[in-house]
């Protein structure tokens, strides 16, 4: 009877006891097994966009493919490769199009959790390990991890999942996976780039991954440069932008990189041009094991291609086209050029006409003509975003001017001309080429006064507003009259068709006092030809100037030529366009004030005001105008305008 009472004990305590736990349960409704808690919509985005390109963890998505074939966090711990290796194995008899996204993550994770320091340093040599997973156990050596190899394996899964054949459709454009399949393989193959030290390697040959190789060759080598001027080529996702409003980053696939220049002799930029590796696999993952798998290496110029043809499908390339402005423009020494210029005449670079991109055939030339003591420099803000217009890219190629600023317009004005000519010599010496002979130039300052020189017929204007008499008039010995014309009688260059003053003193500068003369005329060393030219023209003008003021109406230097009572140069503020050159103004004005007055600073509106234009805008700037977002909509504008007018 005892052990009855006391089995009867039991069983009552136990009912007991799990009422009571039962009543806690009930009581608590957060200790389910399974449920949800209330959070910030942010933290639940940042659980759904984690991944190996975010955090140190793969997805979702690879976590529902392993959990569905029973392959634990832990074992991808404790042996990546060999992890790897079987889900390998897994996705050649399982045709589920995931496991080829899951195998792309893995891989790039591997390769990233293998890229510290330590393996930075043996880098050379590919002696990469995986740390312990404790460190207080000591594990054995497994085998070498070569993150090259596994982010060349990341992009090869990548690109099988977004474009290889399977019975499973590819992702849509609306599947979150679309976008991240993306990243691992132009990300995966923009790592696989940083390990070749600036140098391609072209050559046919058969490369390892993860699991099995791959035989790569090269299909198309549009590299911006010739190939014997390149000396490195660049990840762009190995550079941080700074000093630009934007980065300008076309989305698509492929790697970025830029193509270096090597510099030349008295050439001041090493310049970097935009381009895009891409691979194609030819080949399934079943083909990786036995070596038949394929990949066939492009390199495309961001200032062509824009779209591939991919098993009949238009696949867009990735592009960075600010990585390569910035790089282009970061030498220190470039952004002191325009007061060395100024100052001195002359600098350790040669002053004429820089592309920005090598030549492309009916790529409509865009001259940009920076102003007084400046350089090509202050023109990157506008480059960077015209550049990422996809209109302007394809239809125009930009020309840089460099010049010393110093010197009397006229003396700039022809060196221009002449550079303008021999660009377009060397870029079509057949001359076929009808985008050269639809040229627009730009000009900021005393480069709109350039410009203008390209595209009016002064006749003997010049002459006459210093001398007041005509060339025959004076009776010159033939080499002076040859002088007289080749400094003062200009004819519109035929290759110019339309020009864009940009903040320019037609009537000359508010600054360009007597003062500012006299310190011009102290401070500015013209080059010694120059300054004999100068001095020649000078004596010329003074014998046979009936006015008796020819020291103060003749420029010595760019200051001079820019004075309000400089005669020559408002004699051809007023002459008119010819009927085949469109002109366009764009005048800043600081404050307040309403045209007809107001200034930038250095420009007045009635100085810059000019009639015969297509338009004219006013913007509230300074005179330092041409990085300011409404000055490049408008020549946006403008370009676009010209391209309607040539029939695109």
């Amino acid at each position: 009877m005892e052990k009855q009472s006391d089995i009867i004990k039991i069983i009552f305590y136990r009912a007991l006891f799990g009422l009571v736990v039962f009543a806690i349960l009930m009581a608590s409704g957060c200790t389910t097994p399974v449920g949800v808690s209330r959070v910030n919509e942010s933290a639940v985005y940042s659980q759904i966009n984690s991944s190996a390109l975010t955090s140190n963890e793969y997805s979702s998505y690879t976590s529902v493919v392993l959990h569905r074939h029973g392959l634990p966090h832990e074992d991808f711990l404790a042996d990546p490769q060999q992890f790897i290796q079987k889900l390998h194995t897994i996705a050649c008899h399982d045709e589920r199009r995931d496991l080829l996204l899951s195998l792309a993550e893995l891989c790039f994770l591997t390769a990233q959790k293998n890229m510290g320091e330590q393996s930075q340093q043996l880098i050379n040599n590919l002696e990469f390990y995986n740390d312990p997973i404790d460190s207080g156990e000591v594990l054995p050596a497994r085998k070498p991890i070569n993150p090259q190899k596994y982010y060349l394996g990341s992009a090869v899964y990548a690109y099988l999942f977004l474009l290889g054949d399977g019975i499973n459709p590819p992702p849509g454009s609306f599947d979150r996976r679309f976008r991240l399949a993306c990243d691992l393989y132009n990300r995966g193959l923009a790592n696989v780039l940083t390990f070749s030290e600036g140098k391609v390697d072209l050559q046919e040959k058969s490369v390892p991954l993860p699991v099995g190789d791959i035989y790569l060759s090269l299909k198309n080598q549009d590299i911006p440069w010739d190939p014997k001027k390149v000396t490195k080529i660049l990840p762009a996702d190995t550079f941080e932008v700074y000093g630009l409003s934007v980065r300008n980053r076309i989305p698509g696939l492929g790697a970025p990189i830029l193509s270096i220049r090597k510099k030349e002799p008295k050439k001041p930029l090493a310049f970097a041009a935009s381009a895009t590796v891409f691979l194609e696999i030819k080949g399934t993952v079943n083909d990786l094991d036995g070596g038949n798998c394929s990949g066939e290496v492009s390199v495309f110029s961001a200032m062509s291609e824009n779209e591939i043809m991919i098993n009949g499908q238009k696949v867009p390339l990735e592009k960075d086209l600010t990585a390569s402005i910035a790089y282009s423009f970061s030498d220190p020494l470039l952004w002191s050029l325009g007061r060395n210029l100024f100052r001195v005449g002359r600098s350790l670079f040669k002053p004429g006409i820089y592309p920005l991109q090598p030549y492309r055939q009916g790529g409509i030339p865009l001259v940009l003509v920076h102003g007084t003591a400046s350089s090509p420099v202050w023109w990157t803000e506008m480059i960077n975003s015209l550049a990422s217009d996809l209109q302007i890219r394809q239809h125009f190629q930009i020309w840089l001017y460099l010049y010393d600023s110093g010197k009397p317009v006229v003396f700039s004005a022809k060196h221009f001309r002449k550079a303008i000519e021999k660009q377009i010599e060397l870029s079509d010496p057949t001359g076929k080429d009808s985008a050269l002979k639809n040229i627009v130039v730009a000009g900021h300052s005393q480069g709109g006064l350039l410009a203008r020189m390209t595209a009016v017929e002064t006749g003997e204007t010049i002459v006459r507003a210093i001398t007041g008499k005509t060339i025959d008039e004076l009776d010159l010995s033939p080499k002076d009259q040859a002088l007289v014309k080749q400094y003062s009688v200009f004819h519109p260059l035929p290759e110019v068709r339309r020009v864009i003053f940009i903040a320019t003193p037609h009537r000359g500068s508010i600054l360009a006092g007597s003062f500012a003369r006299r310190m011009a005329a102290r401070l500015v060393a013209l080059p010694r030809e120059v300054a004999q030219i100068g001095s020649d023209l000078f004596n010329i003008a003074e014998r046979f100037s009936v006015l008796g003021q020819v020291k103060s109406h003749m420029p010595r230097t760019s200051i001079d030529s820019m004075a309000p009572d400089n005669p020559s140069l408002l004699a051809i503020a007023e002459l008119p366009f010819p009927k085949d050159v469109k002109a366009h103004s764009i005048i800043a004005i600081s404050g307040d004030e309403q045209p007809p007055d107001g200034d930038d600073g250095v420009v007045s509106y009635k100085s810059a005001h000019i009639d015969g234009v297509e338009s004219e805008l006013v913007v509230p700037y300074v005179h330092s105008c041409q990085m300011e977002p409404l000055v490049i909509e408008e020549v946006r504008r403008i370009l676009i305008e010209h391209l309607g007018g040539m029939g695109y």
